[in-house]
């Protein structure tokens, strides 16, 4: 192949057929942890706009390792390239710079993707078919539902570093996501993350007994805390 057209020269046109998966019992032990602890964990940085939501009232959740796409004008064709480089368990990422004129990803793509394994569809931008996902439990969010089909042809790239949902998301790094949010989990930070998930946990659980009691927990140290910036207090 001439350098013009080998991947690495060719900016903005684009596929990489080969990505770095983490290991599938890394991402089942952050699949036990809903977005907003892991958001928590990792300080909200790696957590997708939220108004990126499920297409369907799906109650579960998914977690699987990106392919990544992104297509600054649509490009249906070069979304389908990115599909086919998915296998059973993977998240597809779409970036579609937010763009709801038209959509990136429908019911006959779900029904294959989902045959497929795939764990489910991120797409920044919008979704069509949410009652055909549903009927085949393909999991889809997206920034809002559309008719309109998109443009097959132009350009874009394929398991690249893109952007969606404000975040970087990089081809392999584990996206979990379900009604309550998403985040995108550097594999290389997961341990940390399951770490540090596990201690907030534990904080949660030894909170029950004050919450069930109706109060609120840790009040004595918020409110002296309080005091010393200077906060008053009508006794």
């Amino acid at each position: 192949m001439s350098a013009e057209g080998s991947p690495r020269a060719n900016l903005g046109f684009r596929g990489y057929t080969s990505i770095r998966r983490p290991p599938a019992e890394l991402v089942a032990r952050l699949a036990e942890y809903a977005p907003p602890d892991l958001s928590d964990v990792m300080r909200g940085v790696f957590t997708l706009d939220p108004a990126i939501r499920p297409t369907w009232p799906f109650a579960g959740r998914v977690a699987g390792p990106a392919v990544t796409v992104v297509v600054p004008a649509g490009s249906f064709n070069v979304v389908r390239f990115a599909m086919h480089q998915a296998r059973s368990g993977d998240v597809l990422v779409i970036n579609a710079r937010g763009i709801t004129a038209y959509s990136m990803f429908g019911g006959n793509v779900a029904k294959a993707m989902r045959r497929r394994g795939i764990a489910g569809v991120v797409v920044d931008g919008a979704a069509r078919d949410a009652d055909e996902a549903q009927a085949v439990g393909c999991p889809v969010f997206a920034r809002a539902p559309t008719t309109a089909s998109p443009p097959y042809e132009g350009t874009g790239e394929v398991n690249v570093p893109i952007a969606c949902g404000g975040v970087v998301v990089r081809p392999g790094d584990v996206i979990v996501a379900d009604a309550t949010g998403i985040v995108a989990v550097p594999p290389e930070g997961a341990q940390w993350v399951l770490e540090q998930a596990a201690a907030l946990r534990s904080r949660f659980d030894a909170m029950q007994p004050t919450l069930e009691r109706g109060e609120v927990a840790n009040i004595a140290a918020i409110t002296e805390e309080l005091l010393k910036q200077g906060f008053a207090v009508d006794a």
